[in-house]
């Protein structure tokens, strides 16, 4: 091949790496050979993370070829700046905290350094140890861990004994009149409130020293203001001990809930501290007032409020008790009874109620007080069949009077000294039938066999046009010197009011 003709195909073809020129008849092709690709100026690409190496790329020095490979020793190191607490500390062991890495999802969490909280003793109970020559000791338990702490309950020593012939107690007659001016130095009161409007509903107040117990919140929003007005004569540093809501129903919870003024609540579990609040372990309750009590309750318990249920103390689970004592001297207590429905299904709402026992101890002997919220036949027939329930001094009637409470099963055993009914008396609220209005006829005639001090709190006027007066008005019970009686109006018994005499009748044989 002539010079002229291989300086014609050098002209005419451009190689690259990948292209050889071969001539059939020569050695031209060795001329025009490939080359092998050459890549020297590597780019770093960035891409390295904290789990692996990143990659660099190289054009080929005589071409347009490139290639990836991984830059070695270009992985990155964790950083944690950002660390979170857990707030998982204790009292006996830092917490520990927790932050993301910078540069991927990779996390770490460490001992949180300094996070150890200090021991918080605020609830000390008495250990009822106290005797006539020694104080005793009280006994709290850390807010934050299980560690407990013991001191001597200075001041609990007690006063001598009384022999029990110079005390006394209640009796099958009627109890003494008192004055409204003793009551705050009584050992200990119960209160059954009026509630402000012509709807029947449940309020009671148990007043023992500083301790505050309030069983239920009817009738309706509105009675929340007469609830508090009343409430605050007797409990004056704004802490409610103790709250019971008995069952889901809007006469017994919506005073609780209360309305909104300027976006704030007027309801009690928005107006007081709350120590403990116990509730109903069941419902079939779906209302408007339920889920607003629901979220009244949750309010509470974001302040500070321990909530467990009936259930709960009954079984004495998760802290609960079924047992709560109100004085120092542990002499009176709160017994929660168990009612078959804490944990069984009913249709009856009223089944769902939360019984209690007030006793009190003096000496050698026992005085009991019950409530049961509105407990109906079956309910009163397992609240007998399963608690071994004493006489009692005084029962709230059950269901407001209703001739579907009070049954001679329960009063038969119970044998009530005296019995307060919250209701409006004639109120065609539920029925249009005169007998079984509150307090119906029917719990009359089962009432009227064992006791004739029946004491109501309201009497309606004229239900449509929401006219109403107090019967007796708020009837408080109490135990000063002796057991007494006092009546914001009257402290007149049922049978001798005129209403009775106009609507019924006292059974001529007992």
């Amino acid at each position: 091949m002539n010079k002229k003709f291989k300086k014609a195909v050098l002209a005419a073809v451009t190689l690259t790496c990948a292209v050889s020129v071969f001539c059939s008849a020569c050695d031209f092709g060795s001329i025009f050979k490939k080359h092998e690709h050459s890549y020297t100026d590597y780019v770093f690409n960035g891409d390295a993370t904290c789990t692996a190496n990143g990659t660099e790329t190289a054009k080929c020095d005589g071409c347009d070829e490139t290639d990836t490979r991984e830059a070695v020793n270009t992985k990155k190191e964790h950083s944690f700046t950002a660390y979170i607490s857990n707030n998982d500390a204790t009292c006996t062991v830092n917490g520990t905290e927790t932050a993301k890495c910078d540069n991927c999802n990779e996390t770490n969490t460490r001992i949180q350094e300094g996070s150890r909280k200090e021991h918080s003793f605020t609830n000390y109970i008495s250990n009822g140890d106290a005797t006539t020559e020694q104080d005793g000791t009280k006994t709290a338990k850390c807010d934050n861990c299980d560690e407990t702490d013991t001191v001597v309950d200075v001041g609990s020593k007690l006063p001598p004994a009384i022999p029990p012939d110079e005390t006394e107690k209640p009796t099958g007659g009627k109890p003494a009149t008192g004055t409204e001016a003793e009551i705050n130095t009584a050992k200990f009161s119960i209160h059954f409130l009026e509630l402000g409007n012509k709807y029947t509903g449940d309020c009671t107040l148990i007043k023992c020293g500083d301790t505050e117990i309030l069983i239920d919140a009817g009738s309706r929003q509105n009675s929340a203001a007469t609830i508090k007005s009343y409430v605050d004569k007797y409990c004056t540093d704004g802490v409610l001990e103790y709250v019971i809501a008995t069952h889901a129903h809007q006469d017994h919870i919506a005073g609780f809930v209360g309305n909104s003024n300027g976006g704030d609540r007027t309801g009690i579990l928005y107006q007081y501290k709350i120590g403990t609040l116990i509730q109903f372990g069941g419902t079939n309750a779906t209302s408007k007032i339920y889920k607003e009590y629901c979220s009244a309750v949750e309010y509470a318990q974001n302040n500070g409020a321990t909530v467990y249920t009936a259930t709960q103390c009954w079984y004495e689970t998760d802290g609960a008790q079924k047992q709560y004592f109100l004085d120092e001297e542990r002499t009176l207590s709160m017994n929660i009874l168990y009612n078959y429905y804490y944990d069984h299904k009913t249709s009856d709402e009223n089944d769902y109620s939360v019984c209690m026992l007030l006793t009190d101890v003096e000496g050698d002997n026992e005085y009991s007080y019950l409530f049961t919220g509105d407990l109906e036949e079956k309910g009163e027939g397992k609240l007998v069949d399963n608690n071994d329930l004493p006489e009692v001094e005084l029962f709230k009637g059950g269901h407001h009077g209703s001739y579907t409470a009070t049954t001679e099963k329960l009063l038969s055993v119970i044998k009530p000294k005296s019995v307060a009914v919250c209701c409006c008396c004639g109120t065609t609220e539920y029925t249009q039938n005169k007998d079984n209005t509150f307090p119906a006829q029917a719990f009359i005639n089962r009432v009227a066999k064992y006791t004739e001090n029946i004491y109501c709190t309201t009497l309606i006027i004229d239900y449509k046009a929401g006219e109403y007066k107090s019967m007796n008005g708020n009837i408080v019970f109490y135990y000063s010197d002796k057991w007494k009686l006092y009546c914001s109006d009257n402290d007149t018994i049922l049978k001798d009011t005129q209403w009775f005499k106009d609507n019924r009748v006292w059974p001529a044989t007992i």
